[in-house]
């Protein structure tokens, strides 16, 4: 099944590390904090336990929603979507 990852994660270190999760997935960026990809049942289920263990007890939060294809169907996008590449400055990954 398809799934819309979004999350907010104020720390950069984390929401480095919760980017990356997701892309080991193989789910693509479509917003700098959103991510979009088939996971299977036991993909999904392994994907929310590395990201329970990251998260952990903070105040911070993934959230993910499942999307049939027909829901994919009726997509609506206004404006042009950038595309997500990341260069390291100075120890830190940018996304531009």
């Amino acid at each position: 099944m398809r799934y819309v990852v979004i999350y907010d994660v104020s720390d950069d270190n984390l929401r480095n590390q919760v980017a990356e999760t997701l892309k080991d997935y193989g789910l693509q960026r479509i917003q700098y904090s959103g991510f979009m990809g088939d996971l299977r049942r036991d993909k999904i289920n392994s994907l929310l336990v590395d990201l329970k263990k990251l998260i952990n007890d903070l105040v911070e939060n993934v959230q993910l929603f499942p999307m049939c294809d027909n829901c994919l169907k009726g997509k609506k996008i206004v404006g042009k979507p950038k595309k997500y590449e990341f260069k390291e400055v100075k120890d830190k990954i940018a996304y531009f």
